[in-house]
């Protein structure tokens, strides 16, 4: 009897080790690390693409018909292109170009093109899909309904590498920081700082487009608290319920990338004979245009 037992707890230990199988279009796990990575709070689309990688990578190798023939795609990777990308997720081509650079900087990824198509490794994907599905993920929901799953203890790297650029980032401030409270949340939270090193990120990544600068000099520096200080009565007089934040200014940024694509082109101007050129950053960092931007004032025709 005691032999018939233990086959029975030895079938059942194996049984919750098994390897998924796929039903229709399959399933993935998803690591709840993956909301520590820094642009997970502040840019929403590149954590859209960074999820859609991950569910697009194979699970399996699978041998894929190429314009080259058979190619035998490993797991965790897959075979796709920027506009196949912009055309799944929604985003534009230009800003899945710019993401992809900044995952493969991250380490997230690791890609291999030509002039057909592009093979993407999404790095460390045994991490967020691990082979065999952890015991408590295959246990019905109705066992403990009120007993939260504890989180796993490993950490995806590239969650370790994405915190540690941007604590990089965030230590790397400037003396006079930019002061983003209003005077009465002074008196009641600490004051929120933020770097121009900050702000100057957030320029690179939002408008890529744009002139960028490739050093912060001491005038730039200025010209970006005297933004931040004019922004704030303006957010205020819109009605915004929050201060003007980081949060603010990425939506700024965000709608002139969208809504304004004049200002990231060059254009003749045939009555002239002139080239207008695309707008820096100094163009963008005004507090009259982000006013008349508000108003939509300054939305392509």
């Amino acid at each position: 009897m005691s032999n018939v037992t233990n086959l029975a707890v030895a079938r059942e230990a194996r049984r919750h080790q098994e390897t998924p199988k796929s039903v229709g279009k399959g399933f993935a796990l998803l690591h709840r690390k993956i909301k520590e990575l820094p642009f997970y709070r502040t840019d929403s689309e590149a954590v859209h693409l960074w999820i859609h990688l991950i569910l697009s990578a194979n699970h399996a190798p699978a041998a894929v018909n190429t314009e080259f023939g058979e190619l035998m795609v490993n797991r965790g990777e897959f075979i796709t292109g920027r506009n196949t990308l912009a055309a799944e997720t929604g985003i534009t081509s230009d800003r899945i170009k710019y993401l992809l650079n900044k995952f493969e900087k991250l380490s997230m990824i690791t890609r291999i093109s030509n002039k057909k198509f592009t093979r993407v490794s999404v790095t460390k994907y045994d991490d967020y899909q691990p082979n065999s599905v952890p015991t408590e993920c295959q246990q019905s929901a109705n066992a403990m309904p009120l007993t939260p799953r504890p989180a796993e203890e490993f950490v995806p790297t590239e969650c370790h590498q994405s915190a540690t650029n941007n604590k990089l980032l965030t230590n790397n401030s400037i003396s006079k920081d930019i002061e983003c409270a209003t005077s009465a949340e002074k008196q009641v939270n600490q004051k929120q700082r933020l770097s121009c090193e900050e702000v100057w990120q957030a320029l690179k990544e939002f408008v890529p487009d744009a002139r960028g600068w490739n050093v912060l000099t001491p005038k730039r520096r200025q010209l970006i608290q005297k933004f931040w200080r004019e922004a704030r009565p303006i957010a205020k007089q819109f009605g915004d319920e929050a201060p003007f934040g980081m949060d603010s200014f990425h939506q700024y940024l965000r709608y002139l990338h969208t809504s304004c694509r004049w200002m990231f082109e060059s254009r003749a101007d045939h009555s002239t004979g002139k080239t207008w050129q695309k707008r820096n950053y100094e163009y963008i960092l005004s507090a009259e245009l982000y006013a008349q931007v508000r108003e939509g004032e300054r939305d392509d025709r």
